[in-house]
């Protein structure tokens, strides 16, 4: 019974092994994992190598003989680094166990709350103006589009697209800067495509990163090797992070700004990635909090008010009497 079940273990490890590590050339971002403890138990937890929430779902083909500590499948939201998930242990211990697992996972938060009348600020140098123009779909969000958006109540007018990006109008070299504090969590600054004025879609050279309430903001298109930042670093809003590109698409240099976020489709993962845009409210000199015209020209200004909204406050030490 022992030797036939030590066979059926190293026969399942091994295929295993097979199965999770074809990708080893490749660090993963989602890593699973499994050792046994002391009792026998298999732990199983994962390394998120990514610097943003992942939602991981994971489930068993083959479970027989076996019992979990938590509903299968395996569903819940994995932070950056690593993560302890569930332990599987035999029914009968005498008796041979058997378990093989898959996984799939999605970027993001399983149930984000976006503040989408968040104030950005406008990521160019301070004092200096760009002419923005809004691309999505057709431009500007069409009346099927615009009647089912979510409406900013402060405004009556619908917060999010489909896809939505603003382009600002720049020169090579210019600073980007974060319009919103956050986690570097995606750099791209190697391709010297757009700098040579090539048609590059899909190449093209950006910086992500993580906000804390679960959204992404990007910006691109970065000149190569163009970021000022790394990947996992905390970045506050109005930090220099990159330098803007060359003459791609033979429009002159331009910064791509964009706000999205991830969430699942009616209770199923979204593999694919789709991303959820919102119009962001951006703040500019003379003309304050808003969203944005296409064609209009605008200054750029960083008021501390704006600069400060994810700041802790701290609570000011209640002055103690003297003592008499």
């Amino acid at each position: 019974m022992l030797s036939d079940f030590l066979k059926i273990r190293s026969f399942l490890i091994f295929t295993l092994l097979f199965l999770c590590n074809h990708a080893l050339f490749a660090q993963r971002i989602i890593d699973v994992k499994y050792e046994q403890d002391q009792k026998g138990a298999y732990v199983f937890s994962c390394i998120n190598n990514s610097y943003c929430n992942y939602i991981l779902e994971l489930g068993f083909t083959t479970f027989n003989n076996v019992k979990c500590d938590q509903p299968l499948p395996f569903h819940a939201e994995v932070k950056p680094g690593y993560n302890k998930l569930f332990s599987i242990s035999a029914i009968d211990p005498q008796a041979p166990l058997l378990f093989k697992y898959n996984s799939i996972n999605q970027k993001g938060c399983m149930h984000p709350v976006v503040n989408r009348d968040f104030t950005y600020l406008f990521p160019i140098s301070p004092g200096k103006n760009a002419q923005v123009y809004e691309m999505s779909p057709d431009k500007l969000i069409d009346s099927a589009s615009r009647a089912k958006a979510p409406v900013n109540k402060s405004t009556d007018k619908p917060d999010s697209a489909s896809w939505y990006v603003l382009r600002l109008r720049m020169k090579a070299g210019d600073t980007i800067y974060a319009a919103r504090k956050g986690i570097v969590n995606e750099i791209k600054d190697q391709s010297g495509a757009n700098d040579a004025g090539q048609v590059s879609i899909g190449t093209e050279n950006y910086i992500e990163i993580t906000q804390p309430d679960c959204s992404f903001a990007r910006y691109g298109i970065l000149k190569k090797n163009g970021a000022l930042v790394k990947p996992g670093q905390t970045v506050k809003a109005g930090q220099p992070i990159g330098l803007v590109g060359g003459d791609a698409y033979g429009r002159g240099s331009d910064l791509r700004f964009s706000v999205y976020y991830y969430q699942e489709e009616n209770g199923t993962l979204n593999q694919a990635n789709i991303p959820h845009y919102i119009i962001p409210q951006i703040w500019t000199k003379n003309n304050g909090k808003g969203r944005l015209k296409h064609g209009a020209v605008y200054i750029s200004e960083f008021p501390a008010a704006v600069l400060n909204q994810e700041t802790p406050t701290v609570a000011p030490k209640k002055k103690t009497k003297p003592k008499s």
